[in-house]
């Protein structure tokens, strides 16, 4: 049963391709927002944000090849891609909606509260899913991360597009942020893009972390669940 279902996935040279063309748009993206604007570099630390985004970027590479290169079980690669994809779908819409819903800001916290348990509760799924068919929890604890890893990457592109077909609409939601104030930068152009650099690298960074931590919350109660059956 679950090889007939394995089938049904793209192969994995065809997500190796997919991720790898996905994160060679991403550095693209980041090239030219770099060279859009020119003071971006006068700013103080602004190479900072840059080498953040092309080492998260390079180990990114690493990644994707390493992961869809050696391993041997289409199955959990090709169910934690799709909850992986689900889950980008769901961070990509609130994005959207905290760009553009124009929401005060009590609605927006608890709008980001929903959407950020929701987004973890499916790297949860996604453990739980492979663990109960792979009887595995180090298998759930994979599949969550990898989850993770495919989620972060497509909401990274997202992210960074949006600095070329909506830049006006973040550079008035970042009035008043205050971590604009902190950095002691007078320019909010060159903010919003170092802004954006900076969130890409957290969410690159701590999105797989995360995955582990809910793949192995999923996974242990679904080998709570196996092992109740068997011991009836």
């Amino acid at each position: 049963m679950e090889k007939n279902i394995s089938k049904s996935f793209i192969s994995n040279f065809e997500l190796r391709l997919i991720l790898l063309i996905i994160v060679a748009i991403d550095i693209v993206m980041t090239t030219v927002a770099i060279f859009m604007y020119p003071p971006l570099l006068t700013m103080p630390d602004s190479y900072s944000y840059i080498a953040e985004m092309g080492i998260i970027l390079t180990i990114y590479i690493f990644i994707v090849i390493l992961v869809t290169k050696f391993s041997t079980d289409r199955y959990i690669l090709g169910v934690s891609t799709l909850f992986g994809v689900m889950a980008a779908i769901l961070e990509i819409v609130h994005i959207s909606i905290e760009n553009f819903g124009h929401l005060n800001g009590h609605a927006e916290a608890v709008s980001t509260g929903i959407f950020m348990i929701t987004l973890f509760l499916i790297f949860g799924v996604s453990g739980f899913y492979i663990a109960i068919r792979t009887k595995k929890i180090s298998s759930g604890v994979w599949g969550g991360s990898w989850s993770a890893v495919v989620c972060m990457l497509l909401v990274m592109t997202y992210g960074l597009s949006q600095l070329f077909w909506s830049f006006a609409a973040i550079e008035k939601h970042n009035i008043g942020n205050p971590d604009f104030i902190r950095t002691g930068w007078t320019d909010m152009h060159a903010f919003v893009i170092a802004d954006i650099f900076e969130a890409c690298f957290k969410v690159l960074f701590l999105g797989p972390i995360i995955g582990i931590i809910f793949g192995l919350f999923g996974a242990a109660i679904a080998q709570f669940f196996v092992r109740k059956n068997l011991n009836r």
